[in-house]
């Protein structure tokens, strides 16, 4: 929910292969729209948000969940400060 405006928003982070980026990023927008809408319509809000993270890691499998923790931290950081 952002602070200011009391939009709720919805963030989903992938870490797709390098040649899936644009596609993931469709997909994400996609598949949460619904989701968005039913917020929408829970909260009895004007506009719900999805926001999709996408970070390429070009065959860094193993840090796969520092680089999704480290993300998230961020996007906590920068959430908290706005």
């Amino acid at each position: 929910m952002n602070k200011k405006t009391k939009n709720p928003f919805s963030i989903d982070i992938d870490l797709p292969n390098t040649h899936n980026l644009a596609k993931t990023k469709t997909d994400k927008q996609n598949k949460y729209q619904e989701l968005a809408n039913e917020i929408c319509a829970m909260w009895k809000k004007k506009a719900a948000q999805v926001i999709p993270i996408v970070i390429s890691s070009t065959g860094v499998i193993r840090l796969k969940n520092s680089v999704i923790l480290g993300t998230c931290s961020i996007a906590r950081k920068f959430l908290n400060y706005t």
